[in-house]
């Protein structure tokens, strides 16, 4: 019973619903109450988060992120070529290097867009497998560090505009700069390592399961293999977003905390995971970069494929610095 009457019932819902509030206890309306303003919460802080996506990509176009992304996709194939030629070189060496270069051949088809993976192939396929002199693979190498070097700190110096730190926030005169450089080599390894071995978690991930699955109970294969397999690419994302938070982190001079730099990074992940299968399916269904520039095009689609790649982590790095500037506030 509600305490009204069958008029007051019928005539005014309101006075019934405000009895029936009355009769509920204090602690209750307290609880109803506190559930209410937390779920209001809840929306404005939803709406607030997709509000700074939008001002952290405005905050990147004012950051002058075009250029930086193509200073850093430049620098990128000085980096990539490289190494390539050295990683060749390196199974070389091996006994039967065959089914390595099969596998390699199908990750840069897994992960990179149609028209760049047979101008990686060639290294790995269409290459011969006589082995380079060790003069010619240790030159390789330092201007692939190099070069790596160089797009991080680039990508360093986008970072210090995101967080809007001042130009000789790594020091003053030459000795800033000498910092900042040997902070960007030392990025390289810290990146790298961890990429490369989720990069043969994927590539060779596979062979293993096979393996592994003699030591499973019979009649769970299939769940064996659905379970390992999405434990696998679970993994290299993991790393992913790992190396990603490391580099938002570490290239910074004044460094915010992992918790800070991890939403970033998880965005830049997700972001890059999405846009390369875009970018894809353009190159795959839309364009036609052969046909207009000829043996240039697969060149032209690799750069902009970096290029996207390198706006991705820098518009990760503005939303880092956004969400930093609004928990300063608070």
């Amino acid at each position: 019973m509600n305490g009204t009457d069958p008029t007051t019932e019928r005539t005014n819902p309101a006075a019934v619903t405000l009895s029936t509030w009355m009769q509920v206890s204090p602690v209750m309306r307290g609880s109803m109450a506190a559930h209410a303003r937390r779920a209001r919460l809840l929306g404005k802080e939803s709406l607030a988060f997709t509000d700074k996506v939008r001002l952290a990509y405005w905050n990147a176009f004012q950051h002058d992120c075009l250029n930086t992304a193509k200073a850093t996709a430049y620098s990128a194939i000085f980096a990539l070529f490289p190494a390539l030629i050295v990683l060749a070189a390196a199974i070389t060496f091996l006994p039967y290097s065959a089914p390595l270069r099969y596998q390699l051949a199908l990750f840069f088809n897994r992960v990179l867009p149609s028209s760049v993976a047979p101008l990686l192939e060639h290294y790995f396929i269409s290459a011969k497998s006589s082995p380079q002199s060790a003069s010619v693979v240790l030159g390789t190498l330092i201007v692939s560090v190099t070069g790596a070097a160089g797009v991080l700190g680039t990508l360093m110096e986008g970072f210090r505009r995101a967080y809007d730190q001042h130009d000789d926030a790594w020091g003053a005169g030459w000795r800033g700069q000498v910092r900042r450089y040997l902070w960007s080599l030392l990025l390289v390894p810290i990146s790298l390592l961890p990429l490369g071995a989720a990069s043969v978690l994927i590539v060779f991930g596979h062979l293993l399961l096979p393996i592994l699955r003699h030591y499973t109970p019979a009649g769970l294969d299939t769940t064996f293999y659905i379970v390992a397999d999405t434990a696998r690419w679970a993994g290299a994302v993991a790393v992913t977003i790992c190396v990603i938070a490391a580099i938002f982190r570490y290239g910074l001079a004044v460094r915010p905390t992992w918790r800070c730099v991890l939403p970033g990074a998880t965005f830049a992940t997700a972001t890059w995971f999405v846009t390369t299968l875009g970018f894809g399916w353009y190159v795959t269904h839309l364009a036609n970069y052969s046909r207009t520039y000829g043996s240039l095009g697969t060149g032209i689609v690799l750069l902009l494929w970096l290029f996207l790649t390198a706006l991705v982590v820098l518009c990760g790095a503005e939303l880092n610095a956004e969400l930093d500037r609004d928990r300063s506030k608070t």
